[in-house]
């Protein structure tokens, strides 16, 4: 294009490598990937023309020019060079130059016979011995050398510190030897972690396609998004038009019939279609293929391919943050492996599917972090549908060195879809034959299976009534929803209203939250609105306060009566009460004073405690009323000292433990000298200074309760008390340091509430075993008698059962009871039912939904969209009317 200024410099042109040479193809796609990466994300003004790039890199114009258009093989430095100049880093792209020079292919007369390829640059290669030019052998310019001294010849330099050379080498082949066992070691557990993983992703793929294959699966046809041809004139040269530039890509048909065929040749793969082409399916065949040839690879450490590591995850749970972060949080959810090991080692070949479901305003960071993601992996494939614009957009902007696309099934593949079951679906073909107009609809491999299980051996009236394409497909949907409900199944079944009302609330609800899989154990409290979170707020701490209380009670009962103690546990039981109708108020007005300020941090809030203390006070003065004048208790009788002393104990504590996720399941634990907690307050010194204030508090109870207990039972030697508080202290302390984290892969659903009551069982009884048996011997060893072992076992008994009441309801037994209080909020609601996890299998057994380990999600996207109506609409369509 000219102007006034003249011919508009040309910028390097953008290699394909389809068009390379097949010696020249690799270097192809690497100088393209040099274009895309350093070249095209300038700004268009910032670009530099082949004359700036070869001035820049010393080089000359021509030699860059057929570098970028994929005619020649750049050298090293040469390479390097233009990296420089257009901004690269030298030392990130040098590796893959040598990558690339390893999966060279040989040229035509330089493969082995001939001598094989040439080195890279730097490496040491013995040069042919030329013929010698006439006279050469008659003259020798070299300089006499000199006569070395007798010190310093050969013989005599291994004739000096023979003792110190042989401690060196003895020392170096130590040095050598030593290490290998433990190196062999961690290889072949490197080699075996490795081998787990892919055959897990083989068998997720598998699970994947044999729901799609269960039954006549039609064979896949793609098309290759190539670049349009250049608007050739009269010369028959190429015009680079800018109109040419922008358009869109053509879809020219391939004719490999498998994704991995057209993965083979670029490595960089993005797969897209319109929905329910069958997308997810073909790339987890593709990842089930690259998992069953990374199984099936030699383990020579010669074969690149023996140690690549093939994941199938999808995009939908990817929220902003780096790549590398969100890829070790997604396997860890389905698998597990040293993520960051293997991007660091060129082994991870991440297959993602779903880049349109990641949400919108995170769309363009993914597609940022994926193209970053690329260069540390040896190779990749990208799903998205393309029913929109701007998905398509979205993965141009990928820069994939190969698209593809899924095709609509031909007629004559829906013609033999039809005919592999043709009596049972003989009026399915007859609709067709009537009514042209279903041709788009039956054109989709996803519509085909829906349509094969609702109208089997019945009438397929549905699909005659007119409509619109998007109108008789709600119908198929509506038609197969109601013949799933009709379904027979093993086990009393519901009303159909009630089930479709449930089914639909949860696609309501996974739509609104932008997700497709439901966790049973993952029910939080972000599935409930503000308002209906009040509740499984309170009931947790008061279902704590009322186990804090009530132990100290039945303990006064049995010290009673036993002789250990003389007081009222009347006046102690009615102090209890009082304290547990307290608690659940002051609860309550501090849920209520965070609703009305509209929730954000609680700490943040201004009067977040004392606003809710002063709103209770008329409870705090109606409960010391009742205890004063109508139970006339004796608030300073032992036996109120000790629940008041053992409830401050347990409530310090939680409040202690406010600064870990205590109310999240405990499904796996370790221990740790340096556990991770969770910063409540904004202002480090804020934190520290609450979190020692809490700790000294937790002290004085724990010195105030046990002092006091022990002096009522054993009150010689005076020592027993504070020894007795250090011992527990120490265990309290040692306790705290274990960690409960998540597991993501659970192989049952609800696995996730059922380790936490494991967790909380067997850390309550062992620290009642732990603490009561410890107090017990040494209470008994510090005062022998007769009847100090029996007071040294009720002294134990308290002890130990508070602090199993801490350590259960700490790991594991807070999370529990919100989790099923959370449950019973929803079914209250009438959004599930109480028993959800029977009415999952129901569900999963009428395949109105499926299930992968411990979830559940829909058979397809579209359904789901389609269930997530208003009920108003929906209940009239699928019911039958009422006779």
């Amino acid at each position: 294009m000219t102007g006034r200024a003249g011919p508009r410099p040309r910028g390097p042109q953008r290699p394909d490598p389809a068009m390379a040479a097949p010696e020249l193809r690799v270097w192809a796609q690497l100088m393209r990937r040099v274009h895309d990466e350093l070249y095209e994300t300038r700004e268009p003004a910032d670009r530099p023309t082949v004359t700036a790039i070869a001035r820049d890199a010393n080089l000359s114009p021509p030699y860059v020019s057929e570098c970028f258009s994929g005619r020649r093989r750049p050298r090293l430095v040469p390479f390097l060079s233009m990296v420089t100049a257009l901004g690269g880093d030298p030392r990130e792209w040098e590796p893959r130059w040598h990558r690339a020079w390893a999966e060279q292919d040989p040229a035509p007369g330089r493969g082995p016979a001939a001598g094989g390829a040439r080195a890279p640059e730097g490496a040491a290669v013995p040069s042919p011995r030329l013929a010698p030019l006439p006279g050469v052998d008659d003259e020798d310019d070299r300089a006499p050398a000199a006569p070395a001294p007798p010190g310093d010849a050969p013989a005599a330099a291994l004739r000096r510190y023979p003792v110190r050379r042989l401690l060196r080498a003895v020392a170096a082949w130590v040095l050598a030897v030593l290490p290998r066992p433990s190196r062999s070691r961690r290889d072949a557990y490197a080699a075996q972690l490795r081998r787990r993983l892919v055959k897990q992703v083989r068998d997720r793929a598998a699970v994947e396609l044999g729901r799609a294959e269960a039954h006549h699966y039609l064979t896949p046809r793609f098309a290759i998004l190539a670049a349009p041809e250049p608007d050739r004139g009269r010369s028959g040269r190429a015009r680079r038009s800018r109109r040419v530039r922008r358009a869109e890509p053509v879809a020219v048909p391939a004719q490999a019939t498998t994704l991995r065929a057209l993965y083979e040749g670029t490595d960089d793969l993005v797969l897209l279609g319109r929905p329910g082409m069958g997308k997810t399916t073909q790339l987890a065949a593709l990842a089930h293929r690259l998992a069953v040839e990374a199984l099936d690879a030699p383990a020579a450490s010669g074969d690149r391919e023996s140690g690549h590591v093939p994941v199938y995850l999808r995009l939908d749970t990817y929220r902003g943050e780096p790549a590398e972060e969100w890829l070790a949080a997604a396997m860890a959810q389905q698998y597990r492996g040293v993520v960051r090991t293997w991007l660091h080692e060129h082994r991870l070949l991440p297959v993602l599917d779903g880049l349109d479901e990641v949400p919108e305003p995170e769309r363009g960071r993914c597609v940022a972090e994926l193209r970053r993601l690329r260069r540390s992996c040896p190779g990749m494939a990208v799903g998205c549908r393309t029913d929109e614009a701007d998905l398509r957009r979205l993965a141009q902007d990928l820069r994939a060195l190969r698209y593809a696309e899924v095709l609509p099934p031909s007629r004559r593949d829906v013609q033999d879809f039809l005919a592999a079951d043709r009596e049972a679906l003989a009026d399915v073909h007859a609709a067709l034959e009537g009514d042209p107009d279903l041709w788009p609809l039956f054109q989709s491999p996803m519509m085909l299976n829906f349509i094969r299980l609702t109208y089997r051996n019945r009438p397929a009236d549905d699909l005659r009534a007119p409509g619109s394409l998007a109108e008789r497909r709600g119908r198929i949907f509506d038609a197969y929803t109601r013949e799933c409900l009709r379904r027979e199944r093993p086990g009393p079944d519901e009303d159909p209203e009630r089930t479709l009302t449930r089914l639909a609330s949860l696609a309501r609800m996974l739509t609104a939250r932008k997700e497709h899989v439901l966790y049973l154990d993952r029910l939080d409290l972000s599935w409930l609105s503000p308002a209906e979170q009040v509740l499984p707020r309170i009931v947790p701490n008061v279902v704590m306060a009322v186990a804090a209380l009530g132990l100290p009670v039945v303990w006064l009962a049995a010290a009673v009566r036993a002789g250990m103690l003389d007081t009222s546990v009347r006046d102690a039981a009615a102090l209890a009460a009082a304290m547990a109708l307290n608690i659940a108020a002051q609860a309550y007005q501090s849920e209520k004073h965070h609703l009305d300020r509209g929730g954000g941090p609680r700490t943040e809030q201004r009067g977040a405690v004392a606003a809710p203390v002063m709103a209770n006070v008329p409870v705090m003065f109606l409960a010391v009323c009742w205890l004063v004048f109508v139970v006339e208790a004796d608030l300073t009788a032992p036996g109120c000292w000790i629940v008041g002393l053992a409830y401050a104990w347990v409530a310090l504590t939680q409040l202690e433990a406010s600064f870990t996720p205590v109310f999240q399941p405990v499904e796996q634990m370790r221990w740790t000298w340096f556990r991770q907690e969770l910063m409540i307050y904004s202002s480090p010194l804020k934190q520290h200074l609450a979190r020692g204030l809490l700790a000294g508090l937790v002290s004085v109870a724990l010195v105030c309760l046990l002092g006091y207990v022990v002096l009522l039972l054993c009150p010689r030697p005076v020592w027993i008390a504070p020894a007795a508080a250090v011992f527990i202290g120490l265990l309290y302390a040692f306790g705290n340091q274990f960690e409960p984290s998540l597991q993501d892969r659970r192989p049952r659903p609800n696995e996730g509430v059922r380790r936490s009551v494991r967790f909380c069982l067997v850390h309550g009884f062992a620290g009642l075993a732990v603490a009561g048996l410890g107090l017990l011997a040494l209470i008994a060893a510090a005062a022998p008698g007769g009847d100090s072992l029996r007071r040294a076992a009720f002294a134990a008994a308290l002890q130990g059962g508070q602090f199993a009441v801490i350590r259960g309801f700490r790991f594991g037994g807070l999370a529990v009871v919100r989790h099923w209080t959370v449950r019973a909020v929803l079914a209250q609601r009438g959004r599930t039912p109480y028993r959800y996890r029977r009415f999952l299998d129901a569900a999963e057994q009428r395949v109105l939904l499926h299930r992968t380990d411990s979830g559940y999600f829909f058979p397809h996207r579209l359904l789901q969209l389609h269930l997530s109506a208003a009920p108003e609409g929906l209940l009239p369509r699928l019911l039958p009317p009422p006779p």
